[in-house]
């Protein structure tokens, strides 16, 4: 039996998903997302708490350069989905995961008045890739 190229991606692709290059190129740009918000907070963060408004300053820095580390390790962790989302989609759960807590914990210093606007819309963009990359998820079933 001789299945032409079109016949295999039409019915393993599910109709309105999107392409599967253009899923790619989402995590391929959600891991430049967060290593490129993570680079500065690791690098500069007194400058960056204080663009962001945050009070008190940052003095011990310690705890914004383990989260700007592990914000680094997912955005390369959504690099790699990139090369492959279906072997990487435990990846992709991760994410969802680790994003969705982001907007909750900053929504919460925003609601509590600890965290500015600039901060909450900051994390909106977490909202943002959690959705799409839930989308990924709902567009391809696992073993389809």
């Amino acid at each position: 039996m001789n299945m032409s190229m079109s016949t295999i991606t039409s019915t393993t692709v599910p109709a309105g998903s999107g392409s599967f290059s253009g899923w790619r190129l989402m995590f391929r740009l959600a891991g430049l997302f967060n290593i490129g918000v993570a680079i500065p907070l690791w690098i500069a963060p007194v400058a960056l708490s204080k663009l962001f408004g945050f009070e008190p300053v940052p003095t011990d820095i310690l705890y914004t350069d383990l989260f700007a580390v592990l914000v680094i390790a997912f955005g390369i962790g959504y690099w790699r989905v990139g090369a492959d989302p279906v072997r990487n989609r435990v990846m992709v759960e991760m994410g969802i995961l680790g994003k969705l807590l982001v907007v909750l914990v900053g929504y919460q210093h925003f609601l509590a008045g600890t965290a500015s606007l600039p901060f909450a819309v900051l994390v909106t963009g977490d909202l943002v890739w959690a959705s799409l990359f839930w989308r990924y998820l709902r567009t391809h079933p696992e073993g389809a």
